[in-house]
């Protein structure tokens, strides 16, 4: 089928009730007839993307803004997003130890949703739940998301690209992904375009026979250090290529 069932008007013409009829299938239907297809809103009423609560105080979570993917819901068929930091007001979890319900919150007259929790998982009108937060009594103890797509990993939201690397050295790269990143991959390469065989490097030799592990992360940063040992293992000790040169990537998902 053609798309757009409707066509431009010139100034004068008469208003026929099958363009009309027509343009009203376009934007609703994207021209389908209404048995064969849902409205937009209905369709597009469980869209969320880049929402992901994590813990920000010992009393308090936050959905990370990210420019690359910033954070969008759809609540009450209105379409929202974030142009910060989103972050729950402070003093809204005290008691004792439970399972707080995380809510992104549509309000009136507004582009931006906020957040709410609550004991209870039941939705209000203008409510998404998105999550839950363990709770100890005394502090937030971690996070669950509900909006994981539980589809295949997605490409690296950050990647260093290949960089020269040396025994003695750390490597502080700033992944901007705006929170401390849940998965971390670091490669070796023996070239600089990476097109020998990639090696995953989990350790090194930090000195003659002592094996340390390489990455550290921060909400800002990844850390890797590489060995002391000016012999083969300082930058790569593995079963498949042990080398104290060479070149890492490090990739990285929130």
């Amino acid at each position: 089928m053609a798309y757009p069932l409707s066509s431009e008007v010139t100034p004068g013409q008469p208003t026929a009730s099958s363009q009309y009829n027509n343009l009203r299938r376009d934007a609703v239907r994207l021209g389908q007839a209404d048995l064969d297809s849902l409205d937009l809103s209905t369709y597009l009423k469980g869209y969320t993307s880049g929402i992901v609560p994590v813990v920000l105080s010992t009393t308090r979570v936050r959905v990370p803004y990210n420019a690359s993917n910033p954070p969008r819901i759809m609540i009450n068929g209105c379409m929202l997003c974030a142009v910060t930091h989103t972050d729950l007001a402070p003093g809204l979890i005290s008691g004792p130890a439970a399972t707080w319900y995380i809510f992104a919150v549509r309000t009136p007259g507004s582009p931006y949703f906020s957040l709410a929790v609550n004991t209870s998982p039941v939705e209000g009108v203008d409510q998404r739940l998105i999550g839950h937060l363990n709770w100890t009594g005394t502090a937030i103890l971690s996070t669950v998301n509900y909006l994981s797509s539980g589809v295949d990993l997605p490409a690296a939201q950050y990647d260093s690209g290949w960089f020269a690397v040396a025994v003695g050295s750390t490597f502080t790269k700033a992944h901007g992904l705006g929170m401390s990143p849940s998965i971390v991959l670091l490669y070796h390469s023996t070239d600089a375009a990476g097109t020998s065989e990639a090696v995953l490097v989990t350790s090194i030799l930090s000195a003659a026979g002592v094996i340390k592990n390489v990455v550290g992360i921060t909400p800002s940063s990844i850390l890797a250090d590489a060995g002391i040992t000016a012999g083969l293992s300082g930058t790569c000790y593995s079963t498949r290529r042990e080398s104290g040169s060479g070149y890492w990537r490090i990739l990285a998902w929130r």
